[in-house]
């Protein structure tokens, strides 16, 4: 039974019964589970209606008696089927002196009180009216809960951050996982290289002295059969000859053997043995153990910096730098370009890895190009050629140091990291001389097996890449052209003039995800994307930079990567492009 009248008390512990909360579950059963209530007198009927002076549910019979005695007819019954929130508040009547209401409100003893008692005990105290009282306080009420609101708004707002948080810890740790994994995996390649070239050394060295020592194998065997042979001579001569025979040959005799003697060979040939100088080991160990440094999330820079701080960092170590950009809105595009724009404006948040890419000396095709100690690939033979099994023998042009590793097989239980990858050309360009069908400048990127596979890239399989051609079709014009497993794109014209004499800088930029598989050639003087596309690939890529010939054209490229990447808000767009 639910005691309506009683009085709501919220400062003992625990409180007494909560009026308030009664009421609403009175009125949520009454409207969704009315045959929960059944009649107070005890005869198993359902109740149809409540009466709030005698506190009893009534079924349908029972009400009508209750409207027939003299004693409750007066009462005022509520039917569940006109039950409301407002309909459930009754005046309460006071204990001592019912019927009377209790319509006042005495201050000093924080009671209600009906009207006999303010002319009796309470005559003396300050008392109000109760409506007037309870207005007030609803207002008060409704302040403290516009308080609470707000209060809980605030709460709502900095969990929200905190959800944020969460979200870009786990971005950063992802990203974090990946770098540290590409960092460890070139130090592993480089290592791997710098393996080859001693063992390459050991052997061209190895080749060497086993040529000297086969000389002077057969030198010492020729000397050696000829001694044989002359001391089998004077042995037969000591046996068969006469006076006259010892007084004629003693003196050629005597000449061999002198010439036989001047030259007596060693006791043993000696030859250094080769070692493999290890000095410096120690000292590398030690930096490899120290090497890297992971700063705890919200931790404060010293001022000594650590050896990840980007500030401590040569060009060469500052192998990984991260660009997080939230994206502003979308810069003005030249006519009919698509933009990808959102209705609000603005793009969504995109984490980019700028690897340091370097281009590889040691692996340029020496007879077409060579890169200077400045980093730059020049279309002309170095002074000194360089020939060794490590070069490049029918790709005019080189390759990145390093490789590009594909990702692990992505497991069921823990996605695999992938953050795409950026980085672009600079070419300065002069025309020598005129030439059709002729390559310019070409950069993209192959299968590591297939890296030396033919003279460019455009025309092979498994290769992929934006190049500056002498075009047959727009003639008087060097053109843009994306080569996809050797299959041409669309032809961008008007790159630079083909009239001799003319300079240019041109511009290129590589977006690749190989998480993926999206790559994509940007024309940064255009700011256009130039192609887009969706790879799967099966091995590690690599980097790949092509010069035309130096008969008709002067090519210097420079690859701009890591720290050296100006990252403007034109060139974000473009990336968002390409990887959308």
């Amino acid at each position: 039974m639910l005691y309506l009248s009683e009085e709501v008390n919220l400062i003992d512990t625990p409180p007494k019964k909560d009026v308030v909360r009664r009421k609403e579950v009175y009125y949520l059963t009454v409207k969704h589970r009315p045959t929960e209530f059944l009649c107070s007198n005890d005869d198993g009927n359902q109740a149809v209606c409540w009466c709030p002076e005698c506190e009893e549910f009534l079924c349908e019979y029972c009400q009508n008696l209750h409207n027939r005695f003299k004693a409750t007819r007066i009462h005022v019954v509520e039917t569940f089927t006109d039950t409301t929130p407002g309909s459930i508040h009754n005046k309460p009547v006071c204990k001592l002196h019912s019927p009377y209401p209790l319509e006042y409100f005495d201050k000093n003893c924080n009671i209600l009180i009906c009207a006999k008692c303010r002319l009796c005990e309470h005559a003396e105290h300050d008392v109000g009216d109760v409506d007037v009282t309870a207005g007030a306080a609803k207002e008060r009420i409704e302040q403290h809960g516009k308080n609470v609101t707000a209060h809980h708004t605030s709460h709502q707002a900095y969990l929200k951050t905190i959800s944020k948080a969460v979200n870009d810890t786990k971005k950063t740790s992802s990203a974090l996982k990946e770098a540290i994994h590409h960092t460890f995996l070139s130090l592993r390649t480089q290592l791997d290289q710098r393996e080859m070239e001693l063992i390459i050394d050991l052997e061209n060295q190895t080749m060497q002295e086993l040529s000297n020592l086969h000389t002077e194998q057969v030198t010492s065997e020729g000397e050696s059969e000829r001694c044989k042979w002359t001391s089998d001579y004077i042995k037969t001569v000591l046996r068969y000859a006469s006076n006259s025979d010892f007084v004629t040959l003693e003196s050629s005799i005597q000449d061999t053997t002198k010439t036989y003697l001047t030259s007596v060979p060693p006791d043993t040939h000696r030859t250094p043995a080769a070692a493999f100088n290890t000095g410096g080991l120690d000292k590398l160990k030690s930096e490899i153990s120290k090497f890297g440094c992971i700063r705890g999330y919200g931790s404060v820079p010293s001022d000594k910096g650590t050896q990840t701080d980007g500030s401590h960092l040569t060009d060469a170590e500052r192998t990984y730098e991260h660009v997080e950009f939230l994206e502003a809105p979308l810069p003005r595009f030249e006519a009919g370009r698509e933009t990808n724009r959102r209705e609000t404006g603005t793009m969504t948040p995109v984490a980019l890895q700028c690897p340091k890419l370097q281009l590889s000396a040691a692996r340029a095709n020496t007879g077409w190009c060579h890169v200077t100690t400045g980093g730059e690939l020049l279309n002309s033979p170095p002074a000194t050629q360089h020939k060794h099994s490590g070069r490049l023998r029918k790709y005019e042009g080189t390759c990145a140091s390093t490789p590009i590793p594909l990702p692990p097989s992505p497991s069921t239980v823990t996605p695999v990291p992938h953050t795409p990858r950026y980085w672009e050309t600079h070419s300065r360009v002069g025309v020598v001389g005129r030439g059709f069908w002729w390559l310019v400048l070409e950069m993209g990127v192959r299968e590591e097996s297939r890296v030396d596979s033919g003279w460019c890239v455009c025309h092979q399989r498994r290769s992929w890449c934006v190049g500056v051609w002498s075009c047959g079709t727009h003639q008087g014009s060097l053109c843009t052209k994306v080569w996809q497993q050797g299959k041409r794109g669309k032809c961008y014209s008007n790159t630079m003039s083909a009239a001799p004499g003319t300079q240019a800088t041109l511009h290129y930029g590589v977006v690749l995800d190989v998480g993926k598989g999206r790559l994509a050639f940007i024309d940064l003087d255009r700011e256009v994307v130039l192609a887009k596309v969706n790879g799967e690939w099966s091995e590690s890529l690599l980097p790949m930079f092509g010069v035309g010939p130096p008969g008709l054209y002067t090519v210097n490229m420079k690859v701009i990567s890591g720290a050296d990447i100006t990252m403007t808000d034109t060139k974000k767009s473009l990336i968002y492009d390409a990887l959308n």
